[in-house]
């Protein structure tokens, strides 16, 4: 029974993957944000010269039958260069650098230690097209792998702003809109009707007329600073107040 439930196991891990991330609640925002891209259990491939390289996103490539991730073949070459059982992931809001470890070990070189790969992910519309950066070849002797992945949920999201008028701009239109209906309409009325001309053609121009008047007058009564006033013993003529000095009343 035993047995058959490590063989279940087994063989579900072979075909949904998964990458044994490490119990970090610094990574732990990464590694939910990286479950939720569309690229997410994808598998790519890269050619450089007459290698190829099979890139599985915490999925195993196609054919493989153990927890590889990343293999390497060429002619007569085939390298895991690391594993999902072993996965090492830092990141910032910008990118994130996802590295599986635990490769097979070099021979004579890189002190014989793990082959281990790198894929950088950053913000970026082209999920599909996966770049190299560094590999290990006869003239490049590096002993990481490192990859570049664009991945569009890695942009920031944008805010579109939308243009929305204020409230005072909003009056504006409308009081404008109204008063030139107003003087239009009316001023035409005006002059077909009544054969109005010039001045003649504004609407109720008597009554703005007044209203100019009126509002003069209450704006000059609310400003003013010195109001003359009626003194004792003096009379108001109809021409207003009187406002002889007090030599005029001493003299004969």
């Amino acid at each position: 029974m035993r047995i058959a439930f490590l063989f279940i196991a087994y063989c579900c891990s072979y075909v949904y993957g998964g990458c044994n991330f490490r119990a970090d609640k610094h990574t732990q925002r990464f590694q939910d944000q990286m479950k939720t891209w569309k690229i997410f259990e994808k598998q790519l491939t890269v050619s450089s010269g007459a290698l190829t390289y099979s890139v599985g996103i915490c999925k195993s490539p196609i054919n493989a039958t153990d927890s590889s991730a990343i293999i390497q073949q060429g002619t007569n070459i085939s390298n895991i260069l690391g594993r999902m059982d072993r996965v090492n992931l830092v990141g910032t809001d910008n990118w994130i650098l996802l590295t599986y470890e635990n490769g097979d070990p070099y021979i004579n070189i890189c002190d014989n230690s793990s082959r281990t790969a790198s894929i950088m992910f950053s913000c970026g519309p082209n999920m599909n097209n996966i770049s190299i950066l560094q590999e290990h070849t006869d003239s490049d002797t590096h002993c990481n792998c490192m990859f570049q992945l664009q991945v569009p949920e890695m942009c920031p999201i944008v805010k579109k702003v939308e243009d929305k008028l204020s409230g005072g701009a909003i009056f504006l239109i409308i009081f404008f809109s109204v008063a030139t209906a107003y003087l239009v309409i009316g001023g035409t009325y005006l002059h077909v009707k009544r054969g109005a001309r010039g001045l003649d053609r504004i609407p109720n121009l008597e009554m703005w007329r007044k209203l100019g008047q009126l509002s003069a007058d209450g704006c000059d009564f609310c400003c003013r600073c010195e109001r003359a006033t009626p003194r004792a013993g003096y009379l108001l003529e109809e021409s207003g107040l009187d406002y002889r000095g007090d030599d005029d009343i001493l003299s004969p």
